[in-house]
């Protein structure tokens, strides 16, 4: 694993954890929000798989947390643009730093 790969996915971990806390708070208001916090439980997951027993899967469930939250901003009428681009733009960064090693993942 290259140190760009483990910064980047250090980052995504705590960045996606943040969002999830407050994601929580907000769905404790809007119950259509819990969808958000089980993404936000996806990503967070496969970013922790990936970096301590370094499993493929990890990188599954990150791009299942960002589709499931691609389809919930779209729902809710945010800009599709901009969710496109942040739903895609994560596990791109994340593959182009881990084809190189992807066989030193199980």
């Amino acid at each position: 694993m290259t140190t760009g790969l483990k910064v980047w996915l250090w980052l995504v971990l705590v960045v996606n954890a943040i969002a999830g806390v407050t994601a929580v708070v907000t769905a404790l208001l809007i119950p259509f929000m819990w969808v958000v916090v089980v993404a936000e439980i996806l990503v967070v997951a496969g970013a922790v798989m990936l970096l301590f027993p370094r499993k493929k899967m990890g990188f599954f469930l990150i791009c299942g947390g960002n589709a499931v939250s691609l389809i919930v901003n779209v729902i809710l009428g945010q800009n599709i643009v901009s969710s496109v681009v942040s739903a895609v733009l994560m596990p791109l960064i994340i593959w182009l730093l881990i084809k190189n090693t992807w066989y030193e993942f199980q």
